[in-house]
């Protein structure tokens, strides 16, 4: 897999700019300053671009899961859904392989050689499949990897997993500080899949307000570009630990810098939703 730390480039839909202008100047600025090429989408309706652009497996790789998001599945919504085979081909982008799974981008968490997924993965494709293996069997195939299977987090609509966790090598994860955490049994799977897989974790505070709208406090959602770690600020008492911690962890390789995301995560997400980083020659 194409890990973040081995990414160059940055997209970002084309309305971020024109909804936000401000604080995508900065934005664009912090990871310019740093090296690194900002690029912007056409024909897309969704400032969350992670989700409907394809996976990068590879430099010249990449797959293509079939976007059909619950969250969009009022009438009402539906202009909201991007078509990511019309943005491919209104950006130029390299042809991608297609699969027929149901999955989107937010909930595809790399590492060099694993992946990990929620089982709305699953509950997505069973009609389909018509098993749990099969599935699983399709993901490896299309991914070229490990795939790990961590739980959804209960009512949450989006089902991703980039509100739960995060690589930052692979063998050790971020995940949200669990003090309080009030789905004790959703918790006990997600811990017990960590240690099925010999995964060691590092806990970020999360704030958030529990509602199912705001993403605002959720720092794991940050941006990484090779050596760039972007951390979403929100304003909160819990900023300054966050911030600490991203550079005991970061900090001696990578470059950190906070940067204020409320604009974007009263939206349900936060910096990594709103980007798509690959790796290009």
């Amino acid at each position: 897999m194409i890990t973040d730390n081995e990414t160059n480039t940055v997209y970002f839909s084309n309305l971020v700019p024109e909804d936000f202008p401000d604080p995508f100047k900065e934005l664009n600025r912090i990871i310019e300053s740093a090296g690194f090429t900002v690029r912007l989408l056409a024909e897309t309706y969704d400032y969350y671009c992670r989700d409907y652009m394809p996976v990068q497996v590879a430099e010249n790789d990449f797959v293509q899961f079939v976007f059909r998001p619950k969250a969009y599945f009022e009438p009402k919504q539906y202009p909201e859904i991007t078509n990511p085979v019309l943005v491919g081909l209104m950006n130029n982008l390299d042809a991608p392989r297609y699969s027929p799974l149901i999955l989107d981008g937010g909930n595809v968490i790399k590492a060099k050689h694993k992946v990990i997924i929620t089982d709305r993965v699953l509950k997505d494709n069973m009609y389909q499949f018509g098993s749990e293996v099969d599935i699983v069997t399709q993901l490896e195939k299309d991914l070229r990897c490990q795939v790990i299977i961590i739980p959804e987090y209960p009512n949450e609509l989006t089902g991703h997993a980039d509100g739960l966790i995060r690589f930052i090598d692979d063998n050790t994860v971020f995940i949200n500080d669990t003090y309080g955490e009030p789905e004790k049994e959703w918790l006990r799977k997600f811990l017990g899949v960590l240690a099925e897989n010999a995964l060691l974790h590092i806990k970020l505070p999360c704030p958030m307000a529990g509602t199912q709208i705001s993403a605002e406090g959720l720092y794991l959602n940050y941006l990484h570009v090779e050596n760039l770690v972007i951390v979403p600020q929100f304003r909160m008492k819990e900023d300054k630990k966050a911030l600490q911690t991203f550079h005991e962890i970061f900090g001696s390789k990578y470059t950190v810098i906070p940067f204020n995301a409320r604009w974007i995560s009263k939206y349900g997400g936060v910096l990594n939703c709103a980007s798509w980083t690959t790796k290009n020659s």
